[in-house]
């Protein structure tokens, strides 16, 4: 991975660090009952916000390219696990509007697990740093689908997992992007 894509990959971790941390205190802002739409409004923004970045920066993270059979794998659990989150979605009751932004957070959660998973088949020569990878891939969807179908939160409720959710995210793509950094250094040296 070239430095500039390290650079920019930092720059996308502390974007969604403060992102999430500007969708956290909306809660003060929510605090009372005649701004709690406004604030609700505010943070999905915020949250599609910081996916449509994330889809925006889907080139950042390229390695090489994957074995069809893996992609099929790949996109069956995927679209096995959006179809749970639906069906708990439906069987819950709940708000709808609180669930539009745990579907986004979740969104989020999926497209950068993804990421991660390409990261693991990138590193399937060292079973220790594509487990690593694997495992983070696993604990980012399954946070995301949580968040997603939990519906028993008030407004206030959602709006703040969804900032420490966020929040969450950013400390991982940051510290992703150190990791890589440091891959690429010994690279580097190794070639010289």
């Amino acid at each position: 991975m070239p430095p500039s894509s390290n650079l920019q990959l930092t720059k996308h971790g502390v974007l969604m660090i403060a992102l999430g941390t500007l969708v956290c205190g909306l809660g003060s802002f929510m605090a009372r009952p005649v701004r709690e739409q406004a604030g609700y409004i505010l943070a999905a923004i915020l949250t599609a916000l910081c996916l449509l970045i994330a889809f925006r920066s889907l080139g950042i993270l390229k390695t090489r390219s994957l074995p069809q059979g893996l992609i099929r794998i790949y996109l069956a659990g995927g679209a096995l696990s959006i179809a749970c989150c639906v069906i708990f979605w439906l069987v819950q009751p709940g708000f709808l509007d609180i669930r539009v932004l745990g579907i986004l957070a979740a969104l989020l959660g999926l497209f950068w697990a993804s990421c991660y998973m390409r990261l693991a088949f990138h590193f399937s020569a060292n079973s220790i740093q594509s487990g690593m990878f694997s495992i983070l891939a696993a604990t980012t969807t399954s946070l995301g689908i949580i968040l997603a179908t939990r519906s028993g939160l008030t407004r206030l409720g959602i709006v703040t997992a969804d900032g420490c959710y966020m929040i969450l995210l950013g400390v991982q793509v940051y510290l992703t992007a150190a990791f890589l950094h440091r891959q690429f250094g010994r690279i580097q040296l190794a070639g010289r």
